[in-house]
Parts: structure tokens; C-alpha cells; sequence
């Protein structure tokens, strides 16, 4: 047997035992047990076949490459749903996710006493992906990926794409909640989502519907559409910075006079290094500004090209280079005639 002939069947041997095994799940039960499947072997592909599976406890993510996917790809068909959106005693995620490289695909979450998936930051839960899901209805983040500032170890490259991320209502149960939350991730990638109604009834704003902070960096936000939320896009906290990243192409429309909170489109609050280009804001509320950046630390960052209906403002001692922005009061100057239609039907 030739070198070239043992070097091929190598090959061969080690992707056949990384390919993942693929299991058709139909009920809670099977599900369960797929997954107990995937935490002890890993690389496991769960199919869940159209249906509702309502889940009484979290589904706990331990092993290494576990995917769930719909089996007919469409999201709206296959259902993991929780008890409720309402404040629980326990700990009431509906996935929990460790290990690395865990892919949720074409799959609606909703009804959580928390968040509707966390990604275990601390537990190094590396290249998440969720794709092509609907995640609605939580009593906190739809979206969290915590961390721990003691040890640095956090969750990086995760991807999330082509979602839909909402409140049903228009509104949200109270002022703690938000989209995409993320502690301490580098090198995440957003794009292609939309989010709707991420905001609080009460007297407290409600988390942003896309945030980065607490040591996050070089993130990408692409391509979303934020329609109705107290706050859109956020980057760092104070004493909490995003270090780096891009925020581009996004569109972020708000009309709701019954949202008693509403507040700034996109804005960096300790974000050194970063590049904020070719949005569209479009505000209907008292809010005075569209985009501001914040803090003395906040240093290199670039504002180009956005188009927004309020003033771009510093505060706080920050610096931005501020290039080709512009102003307009005309709705149709940041809608297409599409999404003018689609945003009608969310101003009541």
C-alpha cells in the first residue's frame, strides 16, 4: 500500500467518525433522549419533526457539536415551547448551552420564565450558531450569552442569522428584557435579523434589542431591521467597553407612542476603535437624538454615511470622526415602499 493510499484512508476514517449521527425526533420524549445521545458522544444532528414540544425543563447542552434543526425547514412548524412567559423561583431557560459548537436551525422558542437560550460563556461554549429561528416571548433576553470576568473565558465566534426576534404584544412584560445580549464574546457576527416590540411597560428602559459589552470585541452588526424598541444597537456599558467592531446597514424605525421608554438608536458607551456606517434611524418619539457616543474612552471611532432623522451627539467627553452623515424627515428616505407597508402595521 502506497503513502499516498495511507494518507487518503486516514483521511477517510477521521471524517467518518467526526460526521455527525443524525436522529428524527417526533415528541418530548425522543427529544430528550437524542439529546442525552448527543451530550455523551457529541456531533449529533437532532431533527425535530413538525409539532409543538412543550418542555418542562431546560434542554442542557453538554456535548460538542449538537444541532437542532427542523426536519421540513420551516421554523414556524416546529415549536420548543416553555411553561409560560412569567416569573419562576427556578432557573427556567429554555436551552442552556456549554459546549462548542451548537447549531439551532428553522426552530421557534418561546415562552420562557428567563431567557429563551443562554450560551454558557463561562464554560467556553465556542462558534454558536443560530439560524433561520423565531425566538419570542421570554420573561427575560430572548438571547443571553453570559461570562465571567474573573477568568476572561467567554464565549466567542458565534453566529446569528436570518431570525426573528419579538414580543407578540407589541410589548414586553417588563423592562428586563432585550434581544441579543452578549458578556465577553469576540468575534460574533449579527446579520439578517429582525427584531420587534423589545420594550418596557413600566417606568425602567428595557435592554437594547442587539447589545455588546462587558469586554466584548471586534463585533459585526449587519443588516437588521429594528422595528418598535426601546433601544436599538448598543456597544459597552461604563466600566464595561466593546473594543472594536462594525455597525453597518442596519435600519431601526420606531413609532410607538404607547412605549412609555423609548430611547436612542444606536449608541457606544465605552467602544474604542469602532465604526458606525450606513445606517437609517428613523425615531418617532421625543427621544432628541439618533446615535450618541459616550465617554472619554470612547476614542477612533468613525460615523459615516448614516442617514437619520435626529442629531448625532457627543457626550461625556467621547471622540468620533463624523463623516457624510445626513438628515431627513421623510419617512420614505429609509423605507423602501416594502418595508413601509410591512412597518404600518406595528405603529399601534
Amino acid at each position: 500500500m502506497t503513502l499516498v493510499s495511507i494518507v487518503i484512508i486516514s483521511l477517510f476514517s477521521i471524517n467518518a467518525i467526526a460526521a455527525d449521527k443524525v436522529i428524527q425526533v417526533q415528541n418530548v420524549e425522543q427529544l430528550f433522549s437524542a439529546l442525552r445521545h448527543g451530550n455523551k458522544y457529541g456531533n449529533t444532528h437532532i431533527k425535530l419533526q413538525d409539532g409543538t414540544y412543550i418542555i418542562d425543563q431546560s434542554l442542557i447542552i453538554l456535548g460538542n457539536g449538537i444541532t437542532l434543526s427542523s426536519g421540513s425547514g420551516n421554523r414556524r412548524k416546529v415549536i420548543i415551547s416553555g411553561l409560560g412567559m412569567k416569573k419562576t423561583k427556578q432557573v427556567n431557560n429554555l436551552i442552556r448551552v456549554s459546549g462548542k459548537h451548537f447549531t439551532l436551525d428553522g426552530i421557534t422558542l418561546q415562552f420562557a420564565g428567563n431567557h429563551l437560550i443562554q450560551i454558557a460563556g463561562e464554560q467556553d461554549a465556542d462558534f454558536p450558531t443560530l439560524r433561520n429561528c423565531v425566538l419570542k416571548d421570554s420573561y427575560e433576553q430572548l438571547f443571553k450569552v453570559s461570562y465571567n470576568r474573573k477568568t476572561k473565558v467567554a464565549s466567542d465566534n458565534g453566529l446569528i442569522e436570518n431570525c426573528e426576534f419579538s414580543y407578540t404584544a407589541g410589548i414586553g412584560p417588563q423592562y428586563y428584557i432585550g434581544g441579543i445580549d452578549v458578556h465577553g464574546g469576540h468575534n460574533w457576527i449579527v446579520r439578517n435579523n429582525q427584531f420587534k416590540g423589545i420594550a418596557s411597560p413600566g417606568s425602567k428602559v428595557a435592554e437594547h434589542a442587539i447589545h455588546f459589552w462587558n469586554n466584548t470585541k471586534n463585533t459585526l452588526i449587519e443588516d437588521n431591521v429594528i422595528i418598535n424598541c426601546d433601544r436599538g444597537i448598543g456597544f459597552g456599558m461604563e466600566n464595561r467597553p466593546t473594543m472594536g467592531g462594525i455597525i453597518r446597514n442596519n435600519t431601526i424605525y420606531h413609532n410607538a407612542p404607547h412605549h412609555p421608554n423609548a430611547d436612542v438608536g444606536i449608541v457606544l458607551e465605552e467602544s474604542p476603535n469602532t465604526q458606525v456606517l450606513n445606517n437609517k434611524i428613523y425615531l418617532g418619539h421625543s427621544y432628541p437624538n439618533s446615535i450618541e457616543y459616550r465617554f472619554s474612552s470612547t476614542i477612533n471611532v468613525l460615523i459615516q454615511g448614516n442617514l437619520t432623522n435626529r442629531p448625532i451627539r457627543k457626550r461625556d467627553g467621547a471622540h468620533a470622526k463624523l463623516i457624510g452623515n445626513q438628515r431627513s424627515r421623510n419617512l420614505k428616505d429609509f423605507l423602501s415602499p416594502q418595508l413601509q407597508a410591512e412597518f404600518s402595521s406595528h405603529q399601534n
